[in-house]
């Protein structure tokens, strides 16, 4: 019988490009998606700054990268944050900032263009690993069941600026979360335009609405809740904003069969 808990993960994600890109008829800066190989799920969200020129592209290439290197790297960044924090720190800047060369050297421009902020979590074998950087929040769902915010938004050094992944002091900036899962829970990754409905600044927590999309991702079928997410993000949620929105969403759950984590076969 393995020690390990018997947890499966489920993601959902979207986003929608908000009301003042819709008007010039400009892209969504906002990209998400998720991954799963190598034994881990990650899901990853990268928000591009509104200022440069391609962060739209610079935020798909950072959360592809990001999403590539997690799940084939968790077990060294573990090690590593557990050692040299600084190192895992630096390892997934420069991994983005490799892309972001690759990039600019196969369609021109500069690094620069692209910039754009980062949040991850990732899942493996009972641990989670959460990585941000800029503004926007990532929330989660504590022991006892309740919304908690694990990293909040980050402002840079003027009013209404924040850090991006091209910025000298990005890797001083990248906050690393790890933790042990012992119980089924749920992380929330969100944009600064989806925060402004899903984070409550006066609290510093994050709405309950977020526990209730965690809940429906957790118990309604895929392709139902993606529809259901979808809505509520276009809805709900872009309709309070100008900005645009993206959320990801990641429900860590009993294994089907299993009996408090122990495979139901071999309770018995």
């Amino acid at each position: 019988m393995s020690d390990l808990p018997d947890f499966t993960c489920k993601t959902a994600f979207a986003s929608v490009a908000g009301r003042s890109h819709l008007k010039t008829q400009t892209p969504c800066q906002d990209y998400v998606a998720a991954r799963e190989s190598n034994g881990v799920t990650c899901i990853a969200l990268a928000d591009g700054a509104g200022s440069r020129a391609r962060s739209d592209i610079g935020a798909q290439v950072a959360v592809t990268a990001t999403l590539a290197y997690v799940c084939k790297n968790f077990e060294s960044l573990w090690q590593n944050m557990e050692k040299i924090h600084a190192k895992a720190a630096q390892r997934l800047v420069n991994r983005c900032l490799d892309a972001f060369r690759r990039k600019s050297a196969k369609h021109g421009g500069d690094i620069n263009d692209l910039a754009c902020t980062l949040s991850f979590v990732a899942y493996s074998q009972g641990r989670y690993m959460a990585g941000h950087l800029g503004d926007g929040v990532i929330a989660s769902i504590d022991s006892d069941g309740q919304l908690q915010t694990l990293s909040p938004p980050e402002n840079g050094e003027y009013a209404n600026t924040t850090w991006f992944l091209t910025d000298p002091k990005a890797i001083s900036k990248l906050r690393l979360y790890r933790g042990h899962i012992d119980t089924p829970t749920g992380f929330a990754i969100m944009s600064d335009g989806s925060a402004e409905s899903l984070y409550q600044k006066s609290s510093g927590l994050p709405a309950p609405a977020v526990k209730t999309l965690l809940g429906w991702n957790a118990t309604l079928p895929g392709k139902k809740f993606k529809a259901v997410l979808s809505e509520n993000l276009q809805q709900s949620i872009a309709s309070k904003t100008s900005d645009d929105c993206a959320l990801g969403l990641m429900s860590i759950l009993e294994r089907e069969g299993s009996i408090n984590g122990v495979d139901a076969d071999e309770a018995k």
